[in-house]
């Protein structure tokens, strides 16, 4: 006996499969963002201390070395689409996203903190999995109708929730458990989710309009008559449609606001150690208290996750009564300019409101790249168009590392000309965005105005149609009782 689930005739198999998705997805596909927690776990292990001359904890050659390990993590993981996208079979995917994320750990747990090449292998391997895991879950959503807009959303903000694992293993750690054991765990972790995704998961995505059953112990796929045409369901889009679709004003306008934006966030979070210790020199400067350095690491990772998924709802909102172009990219613009102006402050307090608007920040422009995509895009452009974007934004994230060994060593980690810049850059593309937003609002105006003044005319035509209507049936009416009134005239008259 099986029970067969779909729409919303009970939730049993769809709603267990989307339950471990969800749990899969903490363990393995954004973790690689919880870096800070990470760092210090690493540099209580002496990570790269050798970079350091005898007896000297921190110096800057050790600083970039670590923030090159989590630029090879962040890019990889972007990368992730790139390599995802391709396999056919989310089983596949599945298996392959999590044998890198057990590599990756292997490596993090028992490497020796003297090895060079070991450590930004490792979150190579973690970034990419994750990216790889993440990319090959998203068709869960087709078991769930018109409810899978909420189902992507919840991916999306889990993926900012999952950088909490490392947060975890922190404070494991300074509760006594060794960094080997943590990483054991962790692979026992993975190793369980890719028993339960071989079991689970389909070899073919879900799609639209499919269902799943529970039956012999096993889930089982039942694809719609919708779906079964063919394995994708979209047509191949040519490689000159795609060059064409890259080509236009509106996709490059898009992709230099994504690229700012993910360098925007992607430096906070790489350089926020450093950034903190430069903010530390400035105090001293100024002759203010020094700031707690593990506690604005751990408050700063704990937002991007926890804050960041808060905006979830709120984007829906903006995009569901302002659209999904000018208006995500006008707040999202408003939210960098907000947190840039707070780190450049001298104060503390304006970091605790750079915490919740990074986090918000990091979830807007996230949203925005996705939802404008799907919605600008059919699905056979949007997957080739993702392989574009995200290897401009790898090479963006990559840029990263030159960026702090310049800042460190030749402007003697000053971090307030790249902070400048950084606020200029998106002081332009806010207003930019703001003009577009604008327009948009004024087309949208005089748009329904004219769908108004549309339908108002064609209520005055129906009006005029039914008094016309009206004036016909009343002559219709009176010459039928002038007729009737002449034969009833006749049918009294005596005969002669």
């Amino acid at each position: 006996m099986s029970l067969a689930i779909r729409g919303s005739e009970g939730m049993g198999p769809a709603m267990a499969m989307f339950a471990f998705t969800i749990w899969q997805s903490f363990c393995t596909t954004g973790i690689v963002y919880g870096w800070q927690p990470l760092m210090l776990i690493l540099k209580q292990e002496g990570v790269y201390s050798h970079r350091c001359g005898e007896g000297i904890e921190d110096c800057n050659s050790r600083d970039i070395a670590l923030n090159m390990v989590f630029v090879s993590g962040a890019m990889a993981n972007i990368l992730g689409g790139v390599v995802g996208g391709p396999i056919p079979s989310p089983k596949v995917g599945l298996a392959l996203g999590n044998a890198l994320l057990l590599v990756g750990s292997l490596i993090l747990g028992f490497a020796p903190p003297s090895s060079d090449a070991l450590w930004p292998f490792a979150y190579f391997c973690q970034g990419l999995g994750g990216g790889i895991v993440h990319f090959a879950m998203m068709n869960v959503g087709n078991l769930f109708g018109r409810k899978k807009g909420y189902v992507m959303s919840c991916l999306a903000g889990i993926l900012g929730i999952s950088a909490m694992l490392y947060q975890i293993f922190y404070g494991l750690y300074f509760a006594g458990m060794s960094r080997q054991s943590l990483f054991v765990l962790h692979s026992i972790i993975l190793l369980a989710n890719f028993l339960v995704s071989m079991w689970l998961w389909p070899v073919r995505p879900f799609r639209t309009g499919d269902r799943v059953i529970f039956e012999k112990c096993r889930m089982v796929k039942i694809s719609s008559e919708a779906s079964n045409g063919g394995v994708g369901g979209h047509a191949n889009a040519g490689f000159k449609a795609i060059l064409k679709a890259a080509a236009t004003a509106k996709f490059v306008t898009f992709l230099i606001f994504l690229a700012s934006q993910l360098w925007f966030n992607r430096c906070l979070m790489g350089m926020y150690a450093a950034l903190l210790q430069w903010k530390n020199r400035v105090f001293e400067d100024h002759g203010m208290a020094p700031l707690n350095f593990e506690h604005h690491l751990s408050l700063f990772n704990m937002s991007q996750g926890l804050i960041g998924s808060t905006a979830i709802p709120m984007f829906g909102f903006v995009t569901s009564r302002l659209g999904h172009r000018a208006a995500p990219a006008l707040i999202t613009g408003i939210l960098s300019i907000i947190w840039l102006a707070c780190i450049l402050s001298v104060a503390e307090w304006p970091l605790y409101v750079l915490y919740i608007i990074a986090g918000w920040h990091r979830q807007f422009f996230f949203s925005a790249f996705l939802n404008y995509m799907t919605c600008e895009y059919p699905p056979e452009v949007y997957g080739r168009l993702l392989v574009i974007t995200n290897m401009i934004n790898g090479i963006v994230v990559l840029l990263q590392n030159p960026q702090l060994d310049f800042i460190l060593n030749s402007l003697d980690g000053d971090f307030t000309p790249m902070l400048v810049v950084m606020m200029i850059l998106a002081s332009t593309l806010t207003a930019l965005a703001a003009v577009a937003f604008f327009f948009e609002r004024q087309g949208a105006a005089q748009a329904r105005e004219a769908a108004e003044k549309d339908w108002n005319q064609a209520k005055e035509n129906d009006n005029d149609n039914e008094s016309c209507e009206s004036e016909e049936t009343k002559d219709t009416d009176s010459d039928s009782i002038d007729g009737k009134k002449e034969v009833s005239d006749r049918s009294i008259v005596p005969p002669v």
